[in-house]
């Protein structure tokens, strides 16, 4: 799908790829293990900085580093793009075996927000606050996604600052809604989220007229369910796991557990509206259904692009890297349309803080440093150069990586990049509307009993409020462990 189709396995997490091993090296003189002046103090020999991170930028490298010695980053500095396995989960696990070991390369690692609760209390990625300038640290707290900024926070310190964030949307086919007599541009679909059942009509409606084998597609297997796409639903509709959304990173064992609560069945059986339509027992009376294909509870995120990348699904939910693609002119060009995630509970209406409205999953993926690193101030170098404006929108225009300050999409640089610019609107709103999941050691034991009795449930193998209660029960049993 070109060079933005690459970033799939990025954004959805999806375990594939493979290659490149980093061994350590030699250094410009500088040590880990502890920061000071002189650590940062680059002294301007040749060396070269080891960027563990993902195919997305791997395969554009040398157009990369061009930009990054047009900010300023010495010539002396070379970069070598290590691309390795990939997938968030594969991405860990590596980096788990590299820094527990102490190991100096790579020196620099692309990261997720997921790995804070686990590498930051072991001191296994740099405080980025001892290194980092007033200046940086201030366009942090004054420039940035704070919800991003915050998200590789941990006790006060920084392990990780954006590289890009991943804004998720409903991106639709513009040309099959009008066809079928609606009209996004009047109704403003850009930046007024409608309902969930509006917005199940309007698929149902094109997808009948149009004719094509599905109407909305989204990854739906046990870990989206319950982490990503299906959490989003259920945040939409009011609900959360554990009551508002200040009480996301604990204290584990002393935060409410509301997962068994009238907002997760009402979201499950709107999923299984979704799937099954009025037939099914636990059908949502009056909400159009036989909209997504059962196929999606097996699909994570580069199987479900699939059936809309082929011109047969009516809408599609995914991370704001697909529109480069779907938006190409070789593509959808202008047929494609981008909507903000439907609700089902407003703002005001919703029993916790900070659900229903249009709210979508934070994305994205951040800079770290190995603490061990060798070429300390070499890679402080690099880490500010990849942080600049400029660097910023480079990625944004070449691979659809939306940049991580907000004001960067206000720019008359973002209004002349070809087909994200018809999308900034959107993506705007969308970013205002995002929340962080859990970011707690226990989260992933969680989210794995939530999306086994999910998944259970969208299977037909369990009522839904026999999968809520069993998640209630499961999760409560791991808060209780762990507190």
């Amino acid at each position: 799908m070109g060079a933005s189709g690459l970033t799939v396995g990025l954004a959805g997490c999806s375990n594939t790829g493979s290659g490149g091993d980093g061994g350590d090296g030699g250094g410009d003189g500088n040590s880990g293990g502890g920061t000071s002046t002189e650590d940062l103090e680059y002294n301007g020999e040749d060396v070269t900085v080891e960027y563990s991170t993902a195919p997305l930028f791997g395969n554009v490298a040398d157009m990369l580093k061009e930009t990054l010695y047009e900010v300023g980053l010495p010539e002396s500095i070379d970069v070598n793009f290590s691309t390795t396995v990939w997938g968030a989960d594969d991405l860990q696990s590596r980096y788990n075996q590299i820094l527990s070991a102490g190991r100096a390369t790579p020196d620099m690692m692309l990261t997720n927000f997921s790995y804070t609760p686990y590498f930051a209390p072991r001191e296994w990625l740099l405080d980025l606050s001892e290194v980092l300038g007033d200046e940086k640290m201030n366009a942090l707290e004054n420039d940035y996604s704070q919800v991003m900024v915050d998200s590789m926070t941990w006790e006060g310190g920084l392990y990780g600052i954006p590289q890009f964030i991943d804004i998720p949307t409903i991106q639709y086919r513009k040309d099959l809604v009008k066809e079928a007599g609606y009209d996004p541009e009047g109704e403003n679909w850009a930046t007024e989220p409608m309902k969930w059942n509006r917005f199940a009509k309007v698929v149902a409606d094109t997808k009948e007229q149009a004719g094509t084998d599905d109407g909305y597609t989204v990854a739906l297997n046990q870990r989206n369910i319950g982490s990503i796409a299906g959490y989003e639903q259920l945040v939409t509709n009011g609900g959360n796991y554990f009551g508002d959304m200040s009480n996301q990173n604990g204290p584990v064992g002393d935060r409410p557990v509301t997962i068994n609560e009238e907002q997760t069945i009402r979201t499950l059986r709107q999923l299984r509206t979704f799937m099954y339509g009025s037939e099914d027992e636990y059908a949502i009376e009056g909400l159009s259904g036989n909209i997504t294909p059962t196929e999606a509870l097996g699909w994570d995120t580069n199987p479900s692009m699939e059936s809309f990348s082929a011109g047969e699904a009516v809408a599609h939910r995914n991370w704001s890297f697909a529109i480069a693609d779907y938006g190409a002119e070789e593509n959808f060009g202008d047929s494609l349309g981008v909507m903000p995630y439907p609700y089902g509970t407003s703002e005001d209406e919703a029993p916790y803080e900070g659900t229903g409205g249009s709210n979508a999953k934070l994305g994205g993926w951040h800079l770290s440093i190995n603490p061990n690193t060798e070429r300390l101030a070499a890679t402080v170098e690099v880490i500010n150069a990849m942080t600049t404006d400029e660097f910023y929108m480079t990625i944004f225009e070449e691979l659809g990586s939306t940049p991580p300050k907000p004001g960067l999409l206000e720019s008359d640089r973002a209004q002349q990049i070809d087909v994200m610019n018809r999308y900034l609107d959107t993506l705007q709103y969308q970013a205002q509307n995002q929340f962080a999941p859990p970011l707690v050691a226990v989260w992933s034991a969680e989210k794995s009993a939530i999306g086994e009795q999910f998944l259970a449930c969208l299977k037909r193998e369990k009522s839904p409020t026999e999968a809520a209660k069993a998640a209630q029960n499961q999760v409560e049993q791991i808060e209780n462990q762990e507190g």
